[in-house]
């Protein structure tokens, strides 16, 4: 006999639509869903100097907070590690790029001139054409 009492048995049928869309909405709340995401964003704002990166509050979880500062070219890193103690790191901009080395005109000509003679004295021997220079030769 209690197995079976409803309470809404007497509820009139606008109530009873309402408590069905009530029911309703509680699972499809309750169901999983698929999460979006989150974009990848770093942490951190630019700064003067490295004293003001250095008194910067960070969050305790362990991420970095970066501190670009581009009157110095520097940036500077500072997170808490795994014992607890803080740890700052700094980087960098290096614009110090090494320029190629040329080779002077004149050592450049010497060299051309030994190659010149030397396909010269190679060409009384076998080898293949050379079409680049102009002096290929049909073959069937």
């Amino acid at each position: 006999m209690y197995g079976q009492y409803n309470p809404y048995m007497g509820a009139t049928p606008q109530m009873q639509q309402r408590l069905n869309y009530l029911q309703q909405q509680q699972q499809q709340m309750y169901q999983p869903t698929m999460q979006q995401p989150m974009p990848m964003a770093l942490k951190g704002r630019i700064v003067t100097g490295m004293d003001e990166a250095k008194a910067a509050q960070i969050d305790l979880d362990g991420t970095s907070t970066f501190f670009p500062c581009p009157a110095e070219g520097k940036i500077y890193e500072k997170l808490i590690g795994l014992d607890g103690l803080p740890i700052f790191r700094i980087y960098e901009i290096n614009n110090s790029q090494k320029q190629p080395a040329y080779a002077e005109q004149n050592i450049v000509d010497r060299l051309v001139e030994r190659v010149d003679r030397l396909e010269k004295q190679i060409g009384g021997m076998n080898h293949e054409p050379d079409a680049d220079n102009g002096n290929a030769t049909e073959q069937r």
